[in-house]
């Protein structure tokens, strides 16, 4: 689904409310992501289980649902998106998928509140007779939680909610793994849920997910201590994360840019509120590479016309991660902002050719201080000094960049101060 074309918002720096539920459903979002579309698995994942807990762990359902948002961003570094390795084999050929369980606990524990959520998904591999990994646990070892994520995974990997026709086609199938992978009440708790017709109806369309999705993030909320603005900025910073972990190459990338045009807004007498929102663009600006496939990211040699024209959507794919969810102006303008980054003051730039004014100032900061990361930042590939790098700037200011913004660049950069802030604040 490409992103329709977007109209400047009227008031880019009013106070912006981002919770913590939302965002963490964008993430989950980001991480099925493609350029013409999404794999929305983690959806009906995180969906299917939410209903299973229901006839099991009623008191559990919040950390089953939220587990399934979250259970696959330990995969984001595979070769392939996760619902291409369909059989246990497959998974342990690859050792990004192979430790991605471990992984993914890891980030999510990271989160105020999410220990439990943390648990099930570190254990959602885990089989029933102990052929599982990563750790070859067998029975009452496995969490129940767990189990219900482990099997609303493999129903969803193998095409069960595809349609009506393939769920009927599959069932039998799947039946047959009861004992193996799961235990027998597993099985019978997800057949009982079967029971529910329209909700499996509605899981094939696409377009009814997200519908879907905030309604049981408005029933089941998130833990309490992850509510608050403490728990969403830790949220923002999981997306630069599983950037880093997407491409290792550029790790930190998000997290300095971030910093640099919290600075750069400050220094520029924009209000506190103005630049930490700066700072929190920065750390998702390119939350939309993680739908862009490893190959071309890591590629080492120059990259076809065809191959750049793909590299280039991550742009408004970022866009798209921040509108997933219906009735969220707060979020869907953060995205607008955090999406317009690659956007020139000339106009020739993407995903929309705004120009000048056009582009929200934030944007045009950010433009300036990832260029700036980019070409400073030392890596195999390129290293410029600090004074390289301004040199650069200045001779795209008025055609790439906003010229008053590059001003106050080199303004914060020859006192010293940016480097000085960078120092504090790491």
């Amino acid at each position: 689904m490409a992103s329709a074309k977007k109209e400047k918002p009227q008031e880019p720096f009013r106070q912006l409310n981002l919770n913590a539920g939302e965002l963490l459903a964008a993430l989950s979002y980001a991480t099925d992501i493609t350029p013409s579309g999404c794999h929305f698995h983690s959806w009906r994942v995180a969906l299917v289980a939410e209903r299973i807990a229901q006839v099991m762990l009623n008191d559990n359902r919040r950390d089953v649902f939220l587990a399934g948002l979250l259970h696959d961003t330990g995969a984001v570094g595979a070769y392939r998106h996760i619902t291409y390795y369909r059989t246990i084999r497959q998974q342990l050929e690859d050792i990004q998928v192979r430790a991605h369980a471990q992984r993914g606990a890891a980030i999510v524990e990271w989160l105020p509140g999410m220990h439990a959520v943390a648990e099930c998904i570190a254990n959602h591999h885990e089989w029933y007779n102990g052929g599982g990994y990563p750790e070859g646990k067998a029975g009452n070892q496995i969490p129940t939680a767990s189990q219900i994520l482990l099997i609303a995974d493999v129903l969803d990997i193998v095409g069960c909610f595809r349609s009506v026709a393939s769920l009927r086609s599959t069932l039998p199938g799947m039946a047959d793994l009861t004992g193996s992978a799961w235990g027998k009440e597993i099985w019978q708790a997800f057949v009982q849920t079967l029971e529910d017709g329209d909700f499996y109806s509605t899981l094939t369309d696409s377009d009814a997910l997200a519908p879907l999705i905030k309604q049981k993030l408005e029933e089941l909320g998130v833990p309490e201590t992850l509510a608050g603005e403490e728990g969403a900025e830790r949220a923002l910073h999981l997306f630069a994360a599983l950037v880093d972990l997407k491409d290792p190459s550029t790790s930190g990338h998000s997290l300095r840019t971030a910093r640099r045009a919290e600075i750069l807004a400050s220094h520029m007498k924009l209000s506190d509120a103005e630049a930490h929102l700066a700072y929190r663009a920065g750390l998702v600006h390119d939350c939309g590479r993680l739908g862009i496939e490893g190959s071309l990211l890591n590629r080492a040699g120059r990259l076809t016309v065809k191959e750049m024209d793909v590299v280039r959507k991550h742009a408004e794919m970022t866009i798209r991660v921040f509108e997933c969810l219906p009735d969220c102006p707060d979020m869907r303008e953060f995205g607008y902002i955090a999406g317009h980054d690659h956007e020139r003051w000339d106009g020739k730039g993407y995903p929309d050719r705004l120009a000048g004014e056009d582009i929200p100032l934030i944007a045009r900061i950010i433009s300036v201080v990832d260029a700036y990361d980019s070409m400073v930042a030392p890596n195999e590939y390129r290293l410029l000094t600090t004074k390289g790098a301004l040199v650069r700037l200045e001779q795209n200011a008025g055609s790439q960049f906003d010229p008053t913004i590059v001003k106050a660049m080199i303004e914060v950069t020859r006192s010293g101060h940016l480097d000085e802030a960078m120092r504090s604040a790491a």
